[in-house]
């Protein structure tokens, strides 16, 4: 049984949800749970139109939702560079397997 971690970007807004992006973080929940806890945003649910990034547990196809933060467009700009520096690290430093298969 294969476990594997992501981070989904949605926009939640007026119309409803709309997913844009995943980050894969590999098998490893506590390297995914220490990547989701440096980033920056709001748990707190913000009115009107929201950039949302929720860390998801995926076991056998299946999402379970781990955390969800609110942030607004410069938090998501910080949020993904510090995503991609973890995976760079992850994956070439310490010789770690992030792959998404």
């Amino acid at each position: 049984m294969e476990t594997h971690f992501t981070i989904n970007l949605s926009l939640e807004g007026p119309g409803g949800k709309i997913n844009y992006g995943k980050f894969f973080l590999g098998g490893n929940k506590k390297e995914a749970s220490e990547i989701f806890s440096l980033l920056k945003g709001s748990t707190e649910n913000i009115p009107g139109c929201s950039l949302k990034m929720e860390f998801m547990e995926e076991m056998m196809e299946l999402p379970i939702l781990i955390g969800t933060l609110n942030c607004n467009l410069d938090k998501l700009k910080e949020n993904i560079t510090i995503i991609s520096k973890e995976i760079f690290r992850i994956a070439h430093l310490e010789n770690g397997n992030i792959n998404a298969e």
